[in-house]
């Protein structure tokens, strides 16, 4: 790695792959340089001074020097209570900058910092190949190194295992590459076990893989993970308020492999933006001449949106095949419109009409407080995406790029780290992101088949019928539980004398009535996470 920026100049950066923090200082040009990975697995912060320039993994290491001082961005408070999208480079402390993924940071002695991007993704690059099964085969290749080259590590490798296609494409990636190649260490699984809640368990498809390859699972009961039932078990990082309302199972099952001598968790974090997210392009089915996929296709959203026939035609054929031919501004401006007339509609507006990140507030974050902190009309992602010609390949690089993903990838970083282990997800490979972007969208994921890709990619390596039954089944009811009942009483608790209503973010007696409401059955769930944990934040390093 030193010896590629050291010779390889400006273009040393783009042809690391993988993941990736690094300081680099050139005594010949007395210059600091900071970068970090393409797809932000890694994180760096830094500070420039006047006669210091200070940089860490973690703000937390950058606050904890003497003379720097800890002022709350409300900027960045703002983007995590819409929908906790906080974008990258946006940090919660004043004065500590975040080095972007893909990005270079130079900071010449005594001068500027100066930032250049290093990779982004083409939006011109196309992938033709003769049939789907040739896709399915560069994808198969593609993933197969990203999994072996995180491998490098001693044995035994860990896998966080779910029932769905992410995690289980890499847990049998894995366990293939252990029983054919040597050097490749074995694995262990960690996975839930729901004995309460039976519809959320995924053993039977845990151990369809985990049996075929010999793999060891380590189950971790549901019921002991309770979301903010034990204080210490979802304590938030001094860094920013994104917390999992799942963290108890992470530290359990991080703890575990701990003990069992792992050094590296595998995820398959960015596995369902990268081959799912409901990305549907019936339009590039038309293009390509696949008439009875198209009809299919067709049929098959219908019936899982509830949906008529002509509703559907016009939301997945007309309107996408409208908005590829019309003008970037045009689009943003009839999004714009759409946003505000939804957020009417669901009754989400109490004083003004919110458009933008913004309409992703709920109702109890204040309007004055959003106005003030400034959440410009269009998200980053969204304002990138206009690079992308086709509306399918713009959603889905709105997806592989999302900020809730990459700071969820942090966020799990920080807490491996806790329990001495580092992270690994193949998915997050800019390789495989490359790869996904230039494809026909039609391919990578449908109504039909979820996933359809990434299922066509393992076989002969997953066991058949793991992969016909892998299916992400959403853990929601444990929390949903967790506050109606076991965590009912620490929720009332962040509700009063609540800080972020001291400090003007939101208005405590709306939240409490709608929690009240949620809990009596009176109303559905609704969007409480990212408050209850800004909260825990606030408490514990903003008293």
């Amino acid at each position: 790695m030193l010896g590629m920026l050291r010779h390889s100049g400006e273009r040393g950066p783009e042809r690391l792959v993988g993941d990736f923090a690094y300081a680099l200082w050139d005594d010949r040009r007395r210059e600091l340089r900071l970068a970090r990975d393409a797809m932000g697995v890694r994180s760096l912060y830094y500070r420039v001074e006047p006669k210091r320039v200070l940089f860490a993994t973690e703000a937390a290491q950058i606050l904890a020097v003497n003379g720097v001082p800890r002022r709350l961005n409300e900027n960045a408070v703002a983007w995590h209570l819409s929908g906790m999208q906080t974008p990258a480079g946006c940090v919660f402390y004043d004065g500590i900058d975040e080095v972007k993924p893909g990005e270079e940071v130079s900071v010449p002695a005594g001068q500027v910092a100066r930032v250049r991007v290093f990779w982004r993704p083409d939006p011109e690059k196309r992938l033709r190949y003769r049939d789907e099964r040739e896709y399915a085969d560069h994808l198969r290749e593609l993933l197969t190194e990203a999994v072996r080259c995180r491998l490098r590590a001693r044995s035994p490798a860990g896998i966080s295992l779910s029932g769905g296609v992410d995690s289980s494409t890499v847990a049998s990636v894995a366990g293939w590459l252990h029983g054919r190649e040597a050097g490749v260490p074995a694995m262990r699984a960690y996975s839930w076990v729901f004995t309460d809640l039976p519809e959320c368990d995924e053993s039977d498809n845990v151990h369809r893989v985990a049996d075929h390859f010999g793999i060891p699972v380590h189950g971790i009961p549901a019921e002991e993970t309770c979301p903010l039932a034990d204080e210490a078990a979802n304590r938030p990082h001094e860094d920013d308020p994104f917390t999992s309302m799942f963290q108890p199972f992470m530290h359990r099952a991080l703890s575990a492999a701990s003990l069992e001598g792992v050094s590296v968790m595998f995820y398959g974090f960015r596995g369902d933006v990268m081959c799912g997210g409901n990305v549907n392009d019936v339009p590039g089915m038309l293009r390509a001449g696949r008439w009875r996929q198209a009809r299919d296709e067709l049929g098959a959203l219908s019936r899982v949106m509830s949906l008529s026939s002509a509703a559907t035609l016009r939301h997945y054929v007309f309107q996408p095949l409208i908005s590829d031919l019309l003008p970037p501004r045009v689009r943003i401006a009839g999004r714009q419109a759409l946003q505000r007339r939804r957020g009417a509609q669901a009754g989400r507006v109490h004083h003004g009409v919110r458009a933008g990140p913004a309409a992703r507030a709920a109702a109890h974050v204040r309007d004055d407080f959003l106005g003030r902190a400034g959440l410009p009309p269009l998200e980053p992602t969204r304002e990138a995406a206009k690079a992308w010609p086709r509306i399918a390949a713009r959603h889905r690089y709105i997806h592989i790029v999302s900020p809730l993903v990459l700071r969820g990838v942090m966020y799990a970083e920080r807490v491996a780290a806790a329990h001495g282990i580092a992270i690994a997800d193949p998915w997050s490979d800019r390789r495989i992101a490359e790869f996904i972007l230039a494809c026909p969208q039609h391919y990578v994921d449908t109504a039909v088949e979820v996933k359809r890709l990434a299922r066509r990619a393992v076989e002969g390596i997953m066991p058949a019928d793991a992969i016909r039954s892998a299916s992400k089944v959403s853990p929601e009811p444990l929390y949903l539980d967790a506050l109606r009942r076991q965590a009912h009483d620490t929720v009332i608790d962040l509700m009063t004398n609540s800080r972020c209503a001291d400090l003007g973010f939101i208005d405590e007696a709306m939240l409490r009535d709608r929690f009240t409401r949620f809990v009596s059955g009176e109303a559905p769930s609704f969007e409480l996470w990212p408050t209850l944990c800004l909260e825990l934040w606030l408490r514990r390093y903003w008293p």
